[in-house]
């Protein structure tokens, strides 16, 4: 592969993020263990409808592998893209194990720069096709790389580094020679 002349990768860092899942957590999980130590430590049923003992440990352990699941799943989620002389290429693990490739020669145009990500996607993350503007891969922020494929489709690969990105995208573009395959 030839040299690679844009990298980035993002994560999922905004503070609210972690808020949401853990208030989630606390509302959901939380209750349901204090419920299943006081209902076998004093031996009193707890709720208007109570559970057996068994059942009640079911509930906790369930929604605390839920909730660790949802955690390990934003810790680990992140989205990275490349962009060398032959193309494009992008991954969001855990989701997309896999490199996702796009050659040059399948970009009509491109496109850096704003975007609105609720408006246009209904938010962040693995999007699919909300109207018109195709499908996104983001993970915070409002830049990206909007390509506009030969075959009619339109990818957005959201960025934080839009000067580096768009200067990598000229370059790629520009290039004289035939490129090889990805």
């Amino acid at each position: 592969m030839e040299k690679i002349l844009f990298k980035e990768e993002q994560k999922f860092g905004q503070w609210w993020i972690w808020l949401i899942i853990l208030t989630a957590f606390a509302v959901s999980v939380v209750p349901v263990w204090y419920g299943l130590i006081h209902q076998v430590t004093t031996g009193q049923p707890w709720g208007d409808n109570p559970s057996s003992n068994g059942e009640l440990a079911l509930i906790a352990s369930l929604t605390t592998l839920l909730f660790v699941g949802i955690f390990l799943l934003f810790k680990n989620m992140r989205l990275l893209v490349e962009i060398y002389g032959n193309g494009i290429r992008f991954r969001y693990p855990p989701l997309i194990r896999k490199w996702r490739n796009i050659a040059r020669t399948e970009i009509e145009r491109y496109e850096v720069g704003k975007y609105k990500p609720v408006a246009e996607y209904g938010g962040w993350g693995i999007r699919r096709k909300f109207g018109k503007h195709g499908k996104a891969y983001s993970v915070s922020g409002n830049i990206g790389l909007r390509l506009f494929l030969k075959n009619g489709k339109i990818i957005l690969l959201g960025s934080q580094r839009a000067q580096a990105l768009s200067y990598a995208m000229e370059k790629l573009m520009r290039r004289d020679t035939v490129p090889d395959q990805i």
